[in-house]
């Protein structure tokens, strides 16, 4: 059987052809590619600069301004007072123009100095809460962070700076105009010591009418700086509890929020300078008024020394008797007692007693667990108050 040679038609080879052609393109467009795209990204030779951050934009522009501003008037935060009081035209719509905090709505500012002014306001804008929560300020966070936001270095050493001169917290600068601003005696406060004294007499009761706490019952006011104390009555007022812990005074919440609760702005810059100026603090009331106040209660304590109230030997046997369902709590001695955690009651005076138990007759807690203080002391009339105080005042401290 003869063999045949296949044969190839010339079409096939010129379409295999073609198809080989068109495929070494594509390998060499795909190559050629390759090749473009490594050359672009390549980094050698190339010199790449880094933006310049925000943070270092403010820093930048913060360094300007200072180099310049060697001629303006500066504070102890190294801010220019003058911008800074035109600054602190949008604050004083909630701190007042006298930065007393508009009624007790938002925080006082006098008193603080300018370096502690530039911290707070740089952890508003920077988010940093954990500090705001060490000095009491960790509820204020959402108002004031959106309102520092955007405050620059500068900004915020301007405010600063005037808010410790305006407002007499010192480091603020020593512009002459800042020097005069207070009037005072250090200007951190601007009370009358006169009306101070006449609204301290309630809180004699407790603290004593020389401020020393009549025993320790109650804190000691003395060699306190008005400023200070305008703090503390303030956030016993508003209920500012994380800074009343930050200064050891968290426990002392429930029984002078009450006290407080109805305290004007006015009345609380009165006694706050009334009781730095009569216990030996500082900054208590520069005026003549004030100094003439202070040296005639000065002359008054030391012509007419306190007499001792006399009482009569019934309303002493008569409020022992009442005494001894006190007892059941406070100790037959009146040492205290571990029920109700009932604090110790000898060595109290007899106004302090009879205040308290007033108060409690009012419905009025003074304190943790005095809660249980206020229906015993509900039916009691004014004698047997007294007479109860009294006898409590022979309470004698017995020595451990």
């Amino acid at each position: 059987m003869a063999q045949h040679t296949p044969k190839v038609d010339p079409m096939s080879k010129l379409v295999g052809f073609v198809s080989a052609l068109v495929l070494l393109v594509v390998v060499f467009y795909f190559i050629s590619s390759l090749m473009n795209t490594v050359d672009k990204n390549s980094l050698e030779g190339q010199v790449v600069e880094k933006p310049e951050s925000k943070e270092e934009e403010t820093k930048t522009a913060s360094a300007d301004e200072k180099s310049g501003g060697d001629e303006k008037s500066s504070g102890g935060s190294g801010g220019d007072i003058a911008a800074g009081k035109e600054k602190y035209a949008s604050c004083a719509a909630c701190h007042g123009a006298d930065g007393k905090g508009q009624g007790g709505a938002f925080p006082v500012l006098t008193g603080i100095p300018a370096d502690e002014a530039e911290k707070k306001l740089a952890a508003y804008r920077d988010g940093d809460q954990e500090y705001l929560k060490s000095v009491g300020l960790g509820d204020r966070y959402g108002t004031m962070a959106p309102n520092a936001a955007n405050l620059s270095d500068a900004d915020i050493a301007d405010l600063a700076a005037y808010i410790g001169d305006e407002f007499g917290g010192g480091a603020g600068g020593s512009s002459d105009g800042g020097d005069s601003a207070g009037g005072n005696g250090g200007g951190a406060v601007d009370g009358d010591v006169a009306a101070g004294k006449e609204a301290y007499a309630s809180c004699a009761a407790c603290h004593g009418a020389d401020g020393n706490g009549q025993g320790g019952a109650f804190p000691v006011l003395t060699e306190m700086d008005a400023a200070d104390i305008q703090k503390k009555l303030t956030a016993y007022r508003e209920g500012d509890q994380e800074y009343l812990k930050s200064v050891g005074l968290g426990d002392r919440y429930g029984t002078m929020a009450p006290n407080a609760s109805n305290l004007s702005d006015e009345q609380i810059a009165n006694l706050s300078v009334y009781i730095a100026d009569a216990f030996g603090g500082t900054n208590g009331g520069g005026s003549a008024g004030g100094e003439q106040a202070k040296a005639d209660e000065g002359a008054s304590e030391k012509a007419e020394p306190a007499e001792p109230v006399i009482v009569s030997e019934s309303m002493i046997n008569h409020g022992q008797a009442l005494f001894s369902n006190c007892a059941i709590c406070h100790g037959e001695n009146g040492a205290g007692g571990e029920l109700f955690n009932a604090p110790k009651l000898a060595g109290m005076g007899m106004d302090q007693a009879a205040s308290l138990l007033k108060i409690y007759r009012k419905g009025q807690e003074m304190g943790p667990n005095s809660y249980a203080m206020i229906p015993q002391a509900t039916h009691l009339s004014d004698y047997d108050i007294d007479s109860l105080a009294a006898y409590i005042a022979t309470l004698e401290e017995v020595s451990e």
